[in-house]
């Protein structure tokens, strides 16, 4: 684990268990496993999953050495109340065509067939990310604000959408928030995608231009900032940065 990445996500930790009872007595290694984040001063808080992968009530407060010490990433564990069986993967592999079905009515401002498609999807997958993305949009072409923007904060709920699977809808979505001037939404769902990729430059980039629609300028300053030192070649962060320091001091 590199020294300045942000912690969080499923960590594991190896136990020494005791088995049986006197002269049967035996000792084995055991897994823990952790729900674990970084807090604002550099502490990690570490919860206890339960059986069914269900934070506890069990959390210590660890400094990050002691937590790289003991605590190795458990990334490819996924709780067992998120784990799909046949059935359920069939839903979701169904649920995605009527949203991509849904897509091309759109596109073609059929728009009651396209609500029907998502509609249909969302009946086998009700956080199908595609679906919810599509019928936002579709209520946006519609001239429905204020719908479109129900659906849209109902989407920045599910955490699916932050997945890597689904890098290309958030992206989109991030940008429409912006254009409608749902700044706050955008602000918020940056922020969450960040806790996941630390060090992403657009990412940063983008957040910068949702503190910039608030009129927030050492936030989006210091975003900025965080962009060009990710990549150094970044002329639209270079142009924008001249304009916000200009601000933030004017300020």
């Amino acid at each position: 684990m590199a020294a300045d990445e942000k912690i969080s996500g499923y960590y594991s930790e190896q136990v020494k268990i005791s088995l049986g009872t006197g002269a049967t007595r035996r000792q084995t290694t055991g897994e823990n496993i952790f729900l674990a984040r970084e807090l604002p001063d550099g502490t990690v808080e570490i919860r206890l999953l339960n059986m069914k992968g269900e934070p506890t009530n069990i959390r210590e407060v660890v400094d990050r050495e002691e937590f790289r010490r003991r605590c190795k990433p458990k990334k490819d564990y996924l709780p067992p109340s998120k784990r799909l069986d046949a059935g359920h993967l069939r839903k979701k592999v169904q649920a995605d065509k009527h949203a991509s079905r849904g897509n091309l009515h759109l596109k073609r401002k059929e728009y009651n067939s396209a609500e029907f498609e998502y509609d249909s999807a969302l009946k086998l997958d009700e956080e199908n990310v595609r679906a919810h993305y599509g019928l936002g949009k579709l209520y946006l072409e519609k001239g429905d604000r204020e719908k479109a923007q129900e659906i849209f904060r109902q989407l920045s709920q599910i955490e699916a959408l932050f997945e890597e699977d689904n890098k290309h809808v958030f992206n989109e979505f991030g940008i429409d928030l912006r254009l409608n001037k749902m700044y706050d939404e955008a602000i918020a769902n940056y922020s969450k995608a960040l806790e996941i990729s630390t060090q992403d430059p657009i990412l940063h980039f983008n957040l910068a231009r949702a503190y910039i629609g608030k009129e927030m300028w050492p936030e989006a300053l210091s975003n900025l900032e965080k962009a060009l030192a990710l990549k150094n070649d970044f002329p639209e962060a270079e142009k924008l940065v001249k304009v916000v320091a200009a601000k933030n001091m004017a300020t």
